[in-house]
């Protein structure tokens, strides 16, 4: 299915965007800390359809030397963002580099509420590849190239134990909370970590599921992963990207056994950004050959694509809570918007809820008619002729043939359902898209 779309132009790299819970666009990027004249910033901006562009409503820019926001994430429910910033080159040296960043999101500025920092390594290359809010923004996860990840309550920004380590030799490419809060999922290359949030043991890495046992005879790695929410609450996405073989699938586990439910292969090129709505209905994912695509969460079938939605690579893709807007940004200093329909005609399936309620109103239906229809004398009736047989003159000039009459009687049926069904399925489709 085709989708309206626009690009625009930010003027900068972009690394990182997401929505609020209003809509509101935040983006980040720049020219890092060298001497490009590219300046390192967020921004927030308001999405404006008809007239196929992007109103800024605000800007934070960062001290000179300092990089740009690798990575960003805003609290589901409130208007706060945590990106990542690494300092100056002498301050990352003194062990003063307050990388991760806290800011409110005013109507007109961005006001920074904390900064402290989540790497370990002093090393100037080294920075917060990824964060990310729990479902509900209790706690906010972070992982660093430098291997280790860290998990905060929020908004204390209080860790919930130490830093832990997840590789010696490898960067953290993504990680994600499940639903209860009881574990982190990190992704790694090689394979997933899962770590335990809760307990005696929390802080430390309870299962792994390793790339080489995803897909038979093809050498693989991950890059991304998210649990489900909504009716696909029980289970995670993780992108698969192949290396002896060129494509990418996604692979659907039981978000608490981690057993493999369903895998498929949707691309041919590998996976650069990945996300997941805020309903838990649909994925998107950006492609190495700058395509976009939108996807069923239950069925993994394709809804819309968009080709050649970039110039360069895409670095960071995001699906609006209202599920009507889906923003993709490259560090070609363009962002993407795709406007998307509130029903799918082609892939979508409706959650089994609706379909239980769906059969439920059916047959609360069925029964009001019963019981405004009184049916027993066209029972009795039809009884009766087979037992006593009346001839054609006789029927015809019966007084109460047409109440009897089954035609009539179905007509009368039909016609209610017919009347009662477009706002029936109206108000299905409603309720759908407010969840």
């Amino acid at each position: 299915m085709s989708c309206p779309t626009f690009k625009v132009t930010i003027g900068v790299p972009i690394f990182g965007l997401a929505f609020t819970s209003s809509n509101q666009l935040i983006l980040g990027g720049g020219g890092g800390n060298t001497r490009s004249g590219v300046k390192n910033k967020l921004s927030s901006f308001k999405v404006d359809v008809r007239r196929k562009d992007l109103e800024e409503d605000a800007t934070f820019e960062f001290e000179k030397g300092e990089d740009a926001p690798m990575c960003l994430d805003v609290h589901p429910r409130q208007d706060y963002v945590v990106t990542s910033v690494n300092s100056t080159v002498e301050d990352m040296m003194a062990r003063k580099n307050t990388n991760c960043r806290h800011f409110k999101i005013a109507h007109d500025k961005f006001e920074l509420e904390k900064a402290l920092s989540t790497l370990q390594s002093e090393k100037e290359e080294d920075y917060q590849k990824v964060v990310r809010f729990s479902e509900d923004g209790s706690l906010v996860a972070t992982g660093n190239t430098d291997g280790y990840v860290n998990v905060f309550r929020y908004p204390e920004f209080e860790a919930i134990c130490e830093p832990i380590q997840v590789s010696t030799d490898d960067e953290v490419l993504d990680v994600d909370i499940n639903l209860e809060k009881e574990k982190l999922t990190c992704v790694l290359r090689d394979g997933l970590r899962l770590i335990n949030l809760r307990g005696k043991n929390v802080g430390q890495i309870v299962q792994t599921i390793s790339a080489t046992t995803v897909v038979k005879n093809e050498k693989t790695q991950f890059r991304a992963f998210r649990y489900g929410r909504g009716y696909t609450k029980d289970f995670g996405f993780a992108v698969v990207n192949g290396i002896t073989k060129p494509g990418a699938f996604i692979v659907k586990y039981d978000a608490y056994s981690f057993d493999q439910v369903k895998m498929s292969k949707v691309s041919s090129k590998p996976i650069t950004a990945f996300t997941i709505g805020q309903d838990g209905a649909v994925l998107a994912f950006a492609s190495a050959d700058l395509s976009i695509t939108l996807l069923d969460a239950q069925t993994l079938k394709v809804l819309t694509k968009v080709k050649d939605a970039h110039t360069f690579s895409i670095t960071s893709i995001a699906i609006s809570p209202d599920r009507r807007l889906l923003a993709s940004a490259s560090a070609d200093t363009t962002c993407r918007i795709v406007s998307l329909p509130l029903q799918f005609n082609n892939a979508l399936s409706i959650n089994p809820l609706y379909t239980l309620l769906l059969a439920l109103v059916v047959a609360g239906l069925l029964l009001l008619l019963m019981s405004v229809l009184d049916l027993d004398p066209y029972f009795k009736a039809r009884e009766d002729a087979y037992k006593n047989p009346v001839s054609a003159e006789t029927t015809t000039t019966a007084d109460n043939v047409a109440t009897l009459s089954p035609s009539a009687t179905i007509e009368a049926i039909i016609t209610t359902i017919i009347a009662e069904t477009p706002t029936f399925v109206e108000n299905v489709f409603a309720s759908k898209d407010e969840l």
